[in-house]
């Protein structure tokens, strides 16, 4: 499946011919490095950090520059996520701390490759702490069956500079009913920023060295 024109207008993607191998930096271009930091921005104006973990998972803090607007992600395999704190408010929220979400993969996902699918069950765990006497923890747990698709590579130009990219699309099925996600995953940089959720779509604009 090809991302049609108007699709790829939507990610905020400058689109180029397929590319291979990776280029030579143009005039004014300074690639991204995991390692140091890479910092983006999407279409809603949100900016965020990724980093190299020592752990080899990567961090993602996909707002930055909200206020108490928090989305903060941890990632393995570059687009699995395990762990998200979000809280989406600019002004601090009384009552209750920031949901914490973890999830768990069976089997064991692979990294992301052209052409790879990858079929398999999702455990999911939410948390809350409610700000009373107590401290109550509320917690809830979901089962979900899971689908990611590899597909499109592509050669995308973003502040200045060309990546190899992939497009990746996540659907999920469980008792709290569907779910879905895309990504445009990086090999060159080892990690994936999402794009679009539950049909709503945010795509990237620039990137960059933190």
């Amino acid at each position: 499946m090809l991302v049609d024109r108007r699709t790829a207008i939507g990610l905020g993607l400058l689109l180029a011919a397929p590319l291979l191998a990776r280029p030579v930096a143009a005039a004014g271009c300074a690639f991204a490095d995991l390692a140091k930091g890479v910092i983006f921005q999407r279409q809603d104006g949100s900016r965020g950090l990724a980093r190299a973990d020592s752990d080899g998972t990567v961090v993602i803090d996909y707002v930055t520059n909200r206020g108490a607007w928090t989305d903060q992600r941890r990632v393995k395999d570059g687009i699995f996520e395990i762990s998200r704190v979000v809280e989406e408010s600019e002004e601090p929220v009384v009552g209750a701390s920031a949901p914490s979400y973890s999830w768990s993969y069976s089997p064991r996902p692979p990294r992301p490759v052209d052409g790879m699918s990858w079929t398999g069950k999702v455990r999911e765990r939410v948390e809350v702490t409610l700000s009373d006497a107590a401290g109550t923890v509320q917690r809830q747990k979901t089962r979900w069956t899971a689908n990611f698709r590899v597909f499109d590579p592509r050669a995308v130009k973003l502040s200045g500079c060309s990546y190899q990219a992939l497009a990746v699309e996540a659907h999920f099925v469980g008792e709290q009913g569907a779910r879905s996600q895309r990504w445009v995953y990086f090999p060159d940089l080892g990690f994936g920023i999402e794009t679009r959720r539950d049909g709503k779509e945010n795509g990237i604009v620039k990137m960059g060295p933190a």
